[in-house]
């Protein structure tokens, strides 16, 4: 059969009600088809019971009328994907028949395999052509990567405690002044009870140092939750100072002079992948830049491009790598030169004569007497 289609895979989306998924792409047996099932969280799990493939009809019914199962709710999906086993049957032999049907089903076999290992390879991170990386420096960049978000969380759920710790401090603080003003209220009250045969005055004045005594501890109260609520305030800006830090990747144009080991930098370049998507290569700063990888996109490498990075990196906001000088090269060593308020070269960035002859003008210097003689002559 002739193959035109590099389709070997589709995602469907769960409603509640269907159970019938086609298969829209070629497949050599029923048994080629596998299917997965991704929950609402993102857990995925392959599918080995419950499910029927109809080629006849090129569909997928999962799960089957018969299995009493309900259809998938909303928020499920379903990934039928062909997964042709990697073996040949054909066997061709001397001065036999040439069966074009089964040679032409062997190219067919084959074919399905190649794009199945495509599909699978697009899935991947892929370090650059002229990398001499391993799968073993993938491992280690992946656990490089996780160690530095923990790291992260870990600090950011640190700080947290500590404000914690405070804020307890603070309540604790508080419940100790709120007890000693009672106590305070409690001695004047029987301080009350005992002269309460006395005159007028010193009434008087008992009460008004349990009034002064309750609003002093009022006071302290009202203090403690204006610190707590401070305290409250620090907490939620340092974890969001925390949390915005945990972003590890930036899309620029060109690699900036020097880099934060806490990024991960994606550059797009000129390559592009079997489906012509544009390849990212990624790089860290470890006292130089480092190549850790590489992926595709069928996103416009411009559009990843933030304004920061367009704005401070080329001479115009919407600038491209390959449209526009980088500021960067701009009046420095192997740039190019800058002009000054009238339009010329700065004086700065002329070149001297150092030679013996300049146009009809020869120069020479004597050391004795540490003079110039100045030639005029024909050329």
């Amino acid at each position: 059969m002739s193959i035109t289609s590099q389709v070997c895979k589709r995602i469907y989306q769960a409603d509640g009600q269907t159970r019938d998924f086609e298969i829209d792409f070629p497949v050599l047996s029923a048994q080629d088809v596998s299917v997965y099932v991704t929950d609402n969280n993102g857990a995925e799990t392959k599918i080995t019971a419950n499910y029927a493939v109809n080629l006849a009809q090129g569909t997928v019914v999962y799960p089957t009328l018969a299995s009493g199962l309900d259809p998938l709710a909303a928020g499920y999906q379903v990934t039928l994907v062909r997964a042709t086993p990697l073996t040949q049957e054909l066997t061709l032999t001397q001065q036999g028949v040439l069966d074009a049907k089964a040679l032409e089903g062997g190219y067919d076999k084959i074919t399905l395999q190649l794009q199945e290992v495509a599909e699978q390879l697009k899935r991947c991170i892929k370090y650059a052509v002229s990398s001499a990386n391993t799968d073993v420096d993938a491992a280690t960049f992946l656990a490089n990567l996780q160690a530095a978000q923990t790291a992260a969380l870990n600090s950011a759920l640190a700080s947290v405690e500590s404000v914690k710790t405070a804020l307890l401090q603070s309540m604790s603080d508080e419940t100790t002044a709120r007890t000693q003003a009672d106590l305070t209220l409690q001695q004047s009250v029987q301080t009350l009870a005992g002269t309460v045969s006395s005159n007028d005055s010193t009434q008087t004045a008992a009460l008004t140092a349990e009034s002064t005594t309750r609003q002093s501890a009022d006071n302290d109260l009202q203090a403690a939750i204006s610190a707590e609520a401070v305290a409250r305030l620090a907490a939620d800006n340092a974890l969001a100072e925390q949390i915005s830090q945990l972003n590890f990747i930036e899309f620029v144009a060109t690699l900036p002079t020097t880099g934060n080991s806490k990024y991960i930098y994606a550059v797009p370049q000129d390559e592009t992948d079997l489906d012509n998507h544009p390849i990212i290569v990624l790089y860290v700063w470890q006292s130089e830049w480092k190549s850790v990888g590489a992926f595709s996109t069928n996103l416009d490498p411009d559009s990843l491009l933030t304004k920061t990075e367009a704005a401070s990196t080329y001479l115009t906001q919407t600038a491209a790598a390959s449209t526009y000088l980088p500021t960067a090269q701009k009046a420095v060593a192997g740039g190019v030169a800058s002009l000054d308020i009238n339009g010329q070269l700065a004086d700065g960035q002329l070149a001297y004569a150092t030679a013996n002859r300049v146009g009809g003008i020869k120069q020479s210097f004597d050391g004795t007497t540490n003079t110039w003689t100045v030639i005029i002559e024909d050329l």
